[in-house]
């Protein structure tokens, strides 16, 4: 039977992925005018291309957001990326940028004192409006500006594709970061992601504190980092989990899990501090994949004595 962390585990990993997907009072921010037949491109200097490229345009954080409506013609989806886009962009901080074609994805990455956002207008161009500064050979605007009654200085680099906007020290350590100098996001967790393949309409990535917040057995968390990936495979909704385990143990496969999905695939992979487990579960209902979790084994020891502990 599975014992309460885990329930309440299952419970908060769910709550958390639905309040931050959907949840939030936050306004949209698109800002421009009508497209035109032939788009004006921006010189880049950058292009990263997939998710696991962002990830090295970013300084170490805790807490990601991933939300694409690239290519995706499901409806159900449509109408959740939609209400996730709008949700999880503060329009303030877009305040110093215009551009013409809709933001396809985002990226939203969250700091102890600011915030990051990735986002991807296929390289069109941009109007930007502050002070011109040059940051490792990238030019960089800042300006302040007024967001829920307080100021901010924002920062927004349009010569890096996917453009770059946020609070202007963690633009600033970003462009770092993608220049060479400093730790980037993806040299922590790309071991973690190694085995994850194909693009993703939605992720909820944790890492470090944030992760073992959540991923917790009798008060010692068990791992220090979550992924959570939803996406279209064909006509079916698939949802892949990336838990790394620092004590031991993984998702397993077991038939009253397997059952509750049309396909369900689990696989474990040995790291130099403990596992990392992968698994895969897809539906043609969007509510059950959406708060879908594998079957976890996590093994203790109390006083000498193995205590394995099973989540459903």
């Amino acid at each position: 039977m599975p014992g309460k962390f885990e329930k309440r585990s299952a419970r908060l990993l769910a709550l958390f992925l639905a309040l931050i997907m959907i949840g939030s009072a936050i306004a949209i921010a698109f800002r421009g005018g009508s497209p035109s037949n032939q788009t004006e491109l921006r010189p880049v200097k950058y292009h990263f291309r997939s998710f696991k490229e962002w990830l090295k345009c970013l300084p170490p954080t805790g807490h990601i957001i991933y939300i694409s409506e690239k290519n995706c013609t499901n409806d159900t989806m449509m109408e959740y990326l939609q209400k996730a886009m709008s949700n999880n962009i503060i329009s303030g901080v877009f305040d110093p940028v215009t551009f013409t074609t809709p933001i396809e994805r985002i990226l939203v990455a969250l700091y102890p004192k600011g915030l990051l956002y990735l986002f991807d207008i296929n390289q069109s161009k941009m109007n930007v409006s502050g002070e011109k500064i040059n940051v490792n050979g990238i030019d960089m605007w800042i300006k302040n500006v007024e967001i829920y009654g307080r100021y901010y200085t924002i920062g927004v680099t349009p010569e890096v594709s996917p453009a770059i906007i946020g609070t202007a020290p963690e633009v600033k350590k970003s462009i770092e970061v993608l220049t060479g100098n400093g730790t980037s996001m993806y040299s922590l967790v790309g071991p973690y992601l190694r085995n994850v393949t194909g693009s993703f309409n939605t992720i909820l990535m944790l890492y470090g504190k944030e992760a073992e917040n959540i991923l917790v057995s009798n008060n010692t968390p068990y791992g220090d980092f979550y992924f959570s990936g939803i996406r279209m495979n064909g006509s079916r909704f698939e949802k892949v989990v990336v838990i790394h385990f620092i004590t031991t143990g993984g998702f397993v496969m077991s038939n009253n899990t397997s059952k509750e999905f049309s396909y369900y695939w689990v696989n474990n992979y040995p790291t130099k501090n403990g596992t990392v487990s992968i698994a895969i579960m897809d539906s043609t209902n969007f509510t059950k994949i959406l708060n879908a979790e594998p079957q976890m084994r996590i093994i203790e020891i109390h006083l000498g004595k193995l205590v394995t502990h099973r989540k459903s």
